[in-house]
């Protein structure tokens, strides 16, 4: 699995490369995601996560995850109509990118009194989760898109203490 991040250059003293990279492969082999899957992880501020939410989810505020996902449930029922699905990137699978504000990470690390590094575990799953095509629309969904978080979250408590 590829796992590029890009982590703005004020915060790249506060985390750490592999960590992330760590935990997010561990995401994706709990998703059972195919070993050529690539994604991007991108760590910046709430200036940058609020002009992404403002541009693409038309809601001009800071957010805490934001997943720009190439993944089409459509397309991934019948891939052969769909030649471009999914996206082939140096040979992998690009299932898209996830985007954490790290300051809004800390925030809600401080309100939920846990660490830091439980906090960016919960975003990188639920980031990870919309790449691969789950969605919290529907309470059916967000049910389902929770309990996994859920199940995940206490397979990687290990790594995120």
């Amino acid at each position: 699995m590829r796992i590029d991040i890009t982590i703005d250059k004020e915060f790249k003293k506060d985390l750490s490369v592999p960590w992330l990279r760590g935990v997010a492969r561990q995401i994706l082999v709990a998703q059972c995601a195919e070993s050529s899957s690539e994604m991007g992880i991108y760590i910046t501020g709430q200036e940058r996560i609020r002009e992404l939410n403002r541009i693409y989810r038309h809601k001009d505020h800071p957010t805490d995850v934001l997943s720009f996902s190439f993944f089409v449930r459509e397309a991934a029922a019948d891939a052969t109509t769909h030649p471009d699905f999914p996206v082939q990137m140096n040979g992998g699978i690009n299932l898209g990118e996830v985007v954490i504000s790290l300051p809004q990470a800390q925030l809600q690390a401080a309100e939920f009194g846990h660490p830091l590094k439980k906090e960016l575990g919960r975003l990188l799953i639920h980031g990870i989760m919309h790449l691969l095509g789950f969605d919290h629309e529907k309470d059916y969904d967000a049910e389902i898109m929770e309990d996994r978080e859920l199940q995940i979250l206490k397979e990687l408590e290990p790594s995120l203490s």
